[in-house]
C-alpha cells in the first residue's frame, strides 16, 4: 500500500483512512475573515516583539493573502 499525505505537510500514514480530505475551495463569512486577519496581525507583532522576525514575516503574508480576498477584484 502506497503512503498518503496527511494534513499537508508531506507527512505520510499507511492506512488511507487516516489521510486528510480537504474541500478544494473554503468560504468565510466576512466577519469570520475580519477575525482571522486580526489573530495574524497581533500574532505578528507578538513575534516581531519576541525577535521572530522570519514567522512573523510569515504571518503579514498569511495576512496580506486572506485580505486580498476581502477586496473586489477591479477589471481593466
Amino acid at each position: 500500500m502506497k503512503p498518503v499525505a496527511i494534513f499537508g505537510h508531506g507527512d505520510e500514514v499507511d492506512d488511507p483512512h487516516l489521510a486528510a480530505h480537504f474541500a478544494p475551495t473554503v468560504s468565510l463569512l466576512k466577519r469570520e475573515a475580519f477575525e482571522i486577519c486580526e489573530v495574524v496581525a497581533d500574532a505578528e507583532r507578538a513575534l516581531l516583539r519576541s525577535e521572530r522576525p522570519e514567522e512573523a514575516a510569515r504571518m503579514a503574508w498569511l495576512f496580506d493573502l486572506v485580505e486580498s480576498r476581502l477586496i473586489p477584484a477591479h477589471d481593466g
